[in-house]
């Protein structure tokens, strides 16, 4: 089969890009920079620099329907937020091509957090108490009724972005940084104690047909995991499986649970693919990715584990005393993403890629973000959505 795999930058996208491309498929990739590292994996044969849909939605569209006709891609398979514009304006891709994404209106409820909490309640799934905001008075309102918060925007990513009193990013940003507005409200969560736990499942028409739970017992300064490691948790397969089958989602989707004293609680929902891609033999994501099953989803076992390398030496690097922990995970049974054998290139554009980062860093010098923040927000540029009209 003909395949399109859209934000090539992405980690998971070159875990995709190689397993389609180990299976035999034909795996073409895209994204907005010529060093994005999935582009250059030896399972790609062609790649192509795109318009960033977060400046120009409909050209952005256009420009992967060009693609899908030009080299007759049958599947795209979008691997981040690209997934809302492509949806958006899907009748611009080709009627013969399949997009693998849920409908936009459903996307776009289920990445907003005040919605989606909404939803889970309406499912039962076990949630904090969540409160939306749209100006700075309800914010100070929320934050002087909930003891313990964490609030970020409701449509955000990657911890970049929290006002928080409790937790490991309490402190990230003070009440003056914040401008909730009606175009772009926040949400006023209940913090709550606990590990976080991770899922990423495969959809189809609205059943699981496959599915991963995992933790990230390593993390980029609290603002995303580098280390990941598959366990079993039937009740975040539940939750997951309730998700899908109340709205019929179709395409990738993912969760983040927290598990404490009081059990455990749906924080947020990433209707796109996560790092549980990771750990996801190749057979199992391919076939949900291009089977027609419906029935019992393949659930990956405990004990599987990947990490980044290049995320370990930076953490060795800045933070000294957590030299011997990253050492340890450098030095494990657990494979580096980027660097697998026979298929370098990666790595080293992951290296190249960086300009990206210091292009971002130049041009919001004045930014109140942490350094890891400030990373992962270099990284998601041009293909983010944050609510606003497409």
């Amino acid at each position: 089969m003909n395949v399109l795999v859209t934000s090539s930058r992405m980690p998971f996208a070159l875990d995709e890009i190689r397993k389609l491309g180990r299976a035999g498929h034909r795996v073409h990739a895209a994204d907005t920079f010529y060093s994005a590292p999935g582009s250059h994996s030896r399972y790609v044969a062609a790649h192509f620099e795109v318009t960033p849909p977060e400046k120009d939605a409909r050209r952005y569209a256009d420009e992967i329907g060009d693609i899908v006709r030009r080299y007759a891609i049958e599947l795209v398979v979008p691997c981040f937020e690209e997934v809302f514009y492509l949806a958006r304006y899907r009748e611009r891709l080709s009627a013969r091509v399949r997009l693998f994404a849920a409908e936009f209106p459903l996307l776009a409820r289920l990445h907003d957090k005040a919605s989606f909490h909404a939803l889970a309640d309406e499912l039962g799934l076990p949630t904090p108490a969540t409160e939306r905001v749209a100006d700075r008075g309800e914010l100070l309102r929320a934050l002087a009724r909930t003891p313990r918060y964490v609030a970020r925007p409701a449509c955000s990513r990657g911890g970049i972005e929290v006002l928080a009193n409790a937790g490991a990013l309490a402190g990230m940003l003070t009440v003056d940084e914040c401008v909730p507005t009606a175009a772009r409200p926040w949400i006023v969560q209940e913090y709550i104690d606990g590990i976080d736990v991770c899922s990423f499942s495969v959809a189809r028409h609205g059943h699981v047909v496959a599915h991963c739970t995992y933790v990230h017992p390593k993390e980029i300064e609290h603002a995303g995991g580098i280390v990941f490691a598959s366990v079993v948790d039937d009740e975040v397969l539940t939750c997951a499986r309730r998700l899908v089958e109340a709205t019929g989602y179709h395409g990738q989707i993912s969760m983040d649970f927290r598990r404490g004293p009081r059990g455990l609680s749906v924080l947020e929902c990433n209707p796109r693919p996560t790092a549980g891609v990771h750990l996801m033999s190749a057979a199992t994501l391919v076939e949900a990715l291009l089977g027609d099953g419906d029935g019992v989803p393949a659930v990956v076992a405990e004990g599987a584990s990947r990490l980044y390398a290049s995320a370990l030496v930076r953490d060795a690097l800045l933070h000294p005393r957590a030299l011997l922990s990253d050492l340890a995970y450098l030095f494990s049974d657990a494979a580096d993403v980027y660097a697998e054998s026979g298929d370098r290139l990666p790595a080293l554009f992951q290296l190249l890629s960086y300009g990206q980062v210091i292009s971002y860093r130049l041009r919001h010098r004045r930014a109140p973000e942490r350094a890891a923040a400030k990373l992962m927000a270099a990284y998601f540029e041009g293909i983010r959505w944050n609510g606003q009209p497409i």
